[in-house]
């Protein structure tokens, strides 16, 4: 009968054990380095000394992990979108596509990639920032850290399709990198929380506290 915030708790269990059954593992599209499994458990026992923190901390446990990994997925993004805008420039530079001089020349695809490169120091920034307020502690890391996951892993699907546009079909090739860029970009949204469980159960929950603080993000370190 307890609320959520005691009734969760984190317990490790060493494998194999008995009634723990890998059920599968997604054969993922993208981000193929990453392990996704499925796990089903039937009566699991597991000693009293395998709970990691506060019996009843789990939640709490699970959303610090979660805001210190926010920021990274912001990261993998910015090296995503790192990848294939320098793809698309070097591809701008060399291509003429039938025309007198290379595609770069044209305004449309000067304005495309300058669009691509701002959105790209953007989720640099931001992802900085939250990484740092993560580390001193800062009162509005949390939020900075679901925002540079959020904003972070759109943008990047955004960007890199944007840029598939510049470059055309041949984007689409395998012997590009730009689809396989794509592939691994679209996770982003999806894993460590997917984006519209992050916008409905934290970040919706922090503009609706009575306390909440628009500026709390601002706050300097402790000290300085």
């Amino acid at each position: 009968d307890a609320p959520p915030e005691a009734a969760i708790s984190v317990i490790a269990v060493t494998g194999p054990a008995p009634g723990v059954t890998l059920t599968r593992a997604i054969e993922a599209v993208g981000h193929r380095a990453h392990l996704q499994p499925e796990f089903r458990l039937d009566r699991v026992r597991a000693p009293v000394g395998n709970v990691i923190g506060p019996v009843g901390g789990g939640k709490a446990l699970v959303e610090a992990c979660f805001t210190g990994t926010a920021p990274i997925v912001g990261v993998f993004a910015v090296g995503l979108m790192r990848a294939a805008f320098d793809t698309t420039l070097a591809f701008a530079r060399a291509e003429r596509r039938g025309g007198a001089v290379p595609i770069i020349e044209h305004q449309a695809v000067g304005y495309a990639l300058a669009d691509a490169k701002t959105a790209i120091e953007a989720v640099r920034t931001l992802s900085w920032r939250a990484a740092q307020a993560v580390d001193a502690r800062m009162p509005g890391a949390l939020e900075l850290a679901l925002h540079a996951k959020v904003f972070g892993s759109e943008t990047a699907v955004r960007v890199i399709t944007q840029l598939m546009q510049v470059v055309g079909i041949d984007s689409y090739d395998r012997d590009m990198p730009l689809g396989g860029l794509l592939a691994d970009a679209l996770v982003l949204p999806l894993f460590d929380g997917g984006n519209m469980g992050v916008r409905r159960r934290q970040l919706h929950d922090l503009l609706k506290a009575p306390d909440y603080d628009p500026l709390t993000t601002l706050a300097p370190p402790a000290g300085q």
